[in-house]
């Protein structure tokens, strides 16, 4: 219960300073209201000062209330704040510096760096320095005053500002309180400064690492298929290996690179591969196909991997059908003629994260190597896949039927041009 009380300003999206500084003041709050209240119950108080004691414990009250309601600290310090001290001021000029009454002067300019920062603490600071500056001045010329119900025992006039228990806060007091409130709300000034400055330079370490944080994931990502980086920073020393029921592998390769390389410098020679490859990417992209790598001239997706897709296949053979259409729009652009020559093969295959420095996701198995052959037997300019392939896409796009080829260490192998398509293949 006492838990719950101290925490009636809280709420659910405060910061845990935001929520000490407000159970911090409601504790404040709290011993100020008990001691106005100890107040008020003393015997020889007289009428006055507990008319002052009760608006001291009523201005606490609205004050927490409004710290419910609110769930904002800086409302309640701009209607508590001057409030309490203009009671404070009225018990000086009636008590004098009796019962730390100038303490809160001492304090206000150091809670408003609290909690309203540095830069609007100043006209608190400000204020509270010119009271106790120009106190003992015009508590001097303060005219004599008597009220019957002023009067106490020790108080038999009712004086007001002259009664014989206030001690009159001199000259010298006041400079002294004076200097007090410079140097403690400095001390606390340049404190929170200090603080903030550290925050300050803690937020931008913490968006540097942030940056670099999303940098390095960029660039796993860029590496390594999403899944498969999720994976390995879930589990970074697990050995990474699937076993793939069906994936659809695409080989392609420039045709007569190697005699154009010889003629390129090498500026132009990756420019030029960039410029090829690039294109490829972004059709990997659109179609959500995994690039696994270049070898030189050579460019090889896959799909269905590393995450199942029924349309690997289709994928697949829309991809290769846009890539015979981007040569063919960058051998206009050029003035020069560019194929590529395109091999497919579907079957089953291993993939896995290889390297503990520089990883690399690959794939392996019989269905890797029939693409690759498939494409080194083809044709320039043309798409050849397998009879796996064929059978699945049949009937969805055209084929033209090259027959049976000798492949080195695989035999003869039944192939097929794909030339087209007509709808899209089945799901």
């Amino acid at each position: 219960m006492i838990v719950d009380y101290i925490r009636i300003g809280n709420a659910a999206d405060d910061s845990l300073s935001t929520r000490r500084l407000k159970s911090m003041s409601v504790v404040i709050l709290t011993v100020i209201m008990c001691m106005a209240s100890a107040f008020f119950l003393e015997p020889e108080r007289s009428i006055v000062y507990r008319a002052l004691d009760v608006t001291v414990v009523v201005t606490i009250l609205i004050g927490l209330y409004l710290l419910h309601r609110s769930r904002d600290v800086e409302t309640v310090f701009y209607f508590f704040a001057p409030a309490f001290l203009t009671v404070q001021l009225i018990f000086m000029l009636l008590n004098g510096n009796r019962e730390g009454d100038v303490l809160p002067f001492l304090v206000t300019p150091a809670a408003a760096v609290v909690v309203l920062g540095p830069k609007r603490s100043r006209p608190w600071f400000g204020l509270c320095f010119l009271v106790m500056l120009l106190l003992p001045i015009f508590d001097g010329a303060l005219p004599e005053i008597d009220l019957p119900i002023n009067q106490t025992s020790a108080n038999p006039s009712g004086s007001l500002f002259q009664s014989p228990l206030k001690q009159p806060m001199e000259t010298g007091e006041g400079l002294a309180m004076t200097l007090g409130v410079f140097f403690v709300y400095f001390l606390i000034f340049s404190g929170y400064r200090q603080l903030e400055a550290a925050r300050e330079l803690i937020l931008v370490q913490k968006a540097q690492i942030e940056h670099e944080y999303q940098r390095s994931e960029r660039l796993l990502e860029n590496i390594l298929p999403a899944p498969i980086a999720e994976r390995l920073k879930q589990e970074p020393d697990k050995i990474i290996a699937d076993d793939l029921l069906q994936v659809t592998i695409l080989f392609a390769d420039i045709v007569d690179f190697t005699p154009r390389a010889t003629l390129m410098r090498a500026p132009e020679l990756v420019s030029f591969l960039n410029r090829v490859f690039t294109h490829f990417d972004d059709l990997a992209d659109r179609h959500q196909l995994e690039k696994i790598k270049t070898i030189g001239d050579a460019y090889m997706i896959a799909g269905g991997m590393p995450e199942p897709r029924p349309d690997h296949a289709a994928a697949v053979a829309d991809m290769a059908l846009e890539m015979l259409a981007v040569t063919k729009q960058i051998s206009d652009e050029m003035g020069e003629t560019l194929a590529v020559r395109i091999g497919i093969h579907t079957g089953p295959a291993v993939a896995g994260v290889i390297g503990t420095r520089k990883f690399f996701y690959d794939v392996w198995g019989d269905t890797v190597n029939t693409a690759s052959r498939l494409e080194s037997y083809g044709s320039p300019g043309r798409i050849q896949v397998s009879k796996e392939t064929y059978e699945i896409l049949s009937g969805h796009y055209t084929f033209e039927e090259r027959g049976i080829i000798d492949i080195k260490g695989k035999g003869e192998v039944q192939a097929y041009y794909l030339t087209g398509a007509t709808t899209r293949a089945p799901q």
